[in-house]
């Protein structure tokens, strides 16, 4: 599937994110090649890189993938995060320059300091209520959350020439 061809619509029924969350811990395996993912596209928006990240970051990542189905975690889930963040990085480059360091908005995201926010913009878009329901389960502070939803779903788009 190409760039072009990526859509939710597109995905096979198989493959599709779910909507409602598995809430089973995801392998380690599995954390570390969604957040290598993440760091990968993370260095390349910010410019910001680090050999390692904190354990923060990793039960970040393992909370995002407790919404992906357990038959598409391993085989499907990191194609397809790969395509979301390629299709997405102006939004993601956005997101960076507003909230960052140096940005309009710095400080009122402390998870953009993580490379797991990305999955998390990921699941904003796909899972919503799933991922706010396992987050608050797992006693992470729920306005953390709610701040990247907002930016990510009103603060990044085209329109609005920001």
């Amino acid at each position: 599937m190409g760039l072009e061809d990526y859509s939710p619509d597109s995905w096979p029924a198989e493959g599709r994110p779910s909507a409602r969350g598995e809430d089973n811990e995801a392998s380690a395996e599995l954390i570390e090649r969604v957040l290598a993912i993440c760091e990968r596209h993370y260095a390349a928006v910010t410019g910001v890189s680090s050999e390692q990240w904190d354990q923060a970051t990793r039960e970040v990542v393992s909370i995002a993938l407790r919404t992906v189905h357990l038959a598409e975690r391993d085989t499907y889930y990191p194609k397809a995060l790969e395509t979301y963040l390629q299709t997405h990085r102006a939004r993601l480059e956005r997101l960076w320059r507003r909230y960052g360091p140096g940005g309009m908005y710095a400080g009122e995201l402390v998870l953009i300091d993580l490379p797991a926010c990305f999955v998390l913009c990921e699941r904003i878009d796909n899972t919503p209520v799933s991922l706010g329901g396992i987050w608050t389960r797992e006693g992470q502070e729920e306005i953390a959350l709610e701040r990247l939803q907002n930016a990510w779903l009103y603060d990044t788009g085209e329109e609005d020439g920001r």
